[in-house]
């Protein structure tokens, strides 16, 4: 009976022993990098900018916290204001070239404020996927008030900041609720829950849908997830896994900077 004590208790503390070297093994990549950014404000045809400047800053502020496990920060280096009022009504086929042609400016991360986005419709937000890699042309789209799908423009900047690091929508696809083929369908991450979009209470944060997967389960989604659809207001992480997927998509990319 002692043995056998002594053999639970060699158990236990080994087992707890490689649980914790596994999360020393498991820590994120630290890539120690602040990146400029350039914020393009397109003034509307009055020349009002609508978005105010202290706005923005605050906005880039809470952007540094949700990058911070990956020791990445971001810095505006200059506001540029766009007189041309007619990107103010964004359309990505009519306007996104020639505004990279007109404004872009290179090694710095460009991000545009709009007061409409009605190409892509529907959107709030827009950027170049996985651009991060690249210096010479690309940057994010925001909606100056938010409104539409996140209701405000913080969640769009953290949202579309993930896409320009390589991460897809948590609701890509038709992945399965029991994570069976989370590498494959989804946001082929398999840390962040199966998500079928839909609604949640702003309030609570309770997710409203009945939805089920191809299997009947019923979809428990996380509506905090930065790279979800639900409001802004529910927002509050990054996973693990997506931490770690855009680190080592800037890292392993070509032409980082």
């Amino acid at each position: 009976m002692k043995f056998a004590k002594h053999l639970l208790f060699f158990i236990v503390t080994f087992i707890s022993t490689i649980s914790c070297f596994s999360q020393v093994i498991d820590r994120l990549p630290c890539l120690d990098k602040k990146f400029s950014v350039v914020v393009h404000i397109v003034q509307d045809s009055l020349g009002d900018p609508v978005i105010q400047e202290t706005d923005i800053l605050a906005n880039i502020d809470t952007l540094n916290r949700y990058f911070s496990p990956i020791c990445v920060s971001f810095e505006v280096c200059e506001f540029k204001y766009i007189d041309d009022w007619r990107y103010d009504e964004f359309d990505v086929d009519s306007h996104w070239v020639e505004m990279q042609v007109k404004y872009h400016e290179e090694e710095r991360i460009n991000i545009f404020y709009v007061f409409n986005i009605i190409n892509p419709a529907g959107e709030c937000s827009y950027s170049d996927q996985g651009y991060i890699t690249r210096t010479d042309s690309s940057g994010l789209v925001i909606k100056k008030d938010g409104n539409g799908c996140y209701q405000d423009n913080l969640k769009a900047l953290v949202h579309e900041m993930g896409h320009y690091f390589g991460l897809l929508n948590s609701f890509e696809g038709s992945e399965l609720v029991d994570g069976s083929n989370c590498s494959t369908d989804g946001d082929q991450i398999c840390d962040t829950p199966a998500d079928p979009e839909g609604t949640c209470d702003p309030i609570t944060c309770r997710f409203l849908g009945l939805d089920t997967d191809g299997n009947g389960d019923y979809f428990t989604p996380h509506v905090g997830n930065a790279m979800s659809g639900f409001p802004g207001a529910c927002m509050c992480e990054f996973t693990y896994e997506q931490l770690l997927y855009m680190a080592n998509f800037y890292l392993t990319g070509t032409g980082n900077w």
